[in-house]
């Protein structure tokens, strides 16, 4: 499974972007993260879920599994808890 993120937006607009290659991590991390991202079901989600308020932090979301692609944007304040837990844990932001 492959996970790009892009993080854009909020007051400074800055951009930044992860990807995860989770054949590359460890069984168990990727195990666990390839589990958090079945539950979050990226492939059902609407193509856009986003709260067109301004300054809100956005994010761009690939993912590669099993010769299928899906592309979701969200932003901050749409996105579930879930969501916004595995995007910080990709982006490197996660305890």
């Amino acid at each position: 499974m492959r996970i790009r993120v892009i993080q854009s937006g909020g007051v400074a607009g800055l951009s930044r972007e992860s990807v995860v290659d989770t054949g590359a991590l460890p069984p168990g991390a990727r195990d666990e993260l390839e589990r958090k991202i079945e539950a979050l079901g990226l492939f059902d989600l609407p193509a856009r879920m986003t709260s067109r308020l301004p300054d809100v932090i956005q994010y761009r979301i690939h993912i590669e599994h099993c010769g299928q692609a899906r592309e979701v944007l969200v932003d901050d304040q749409s996105a579930s808890g879930e969501l916004l837990a595995v995007v910080a844990e990709i982006l490197g932001d996660a305890p």
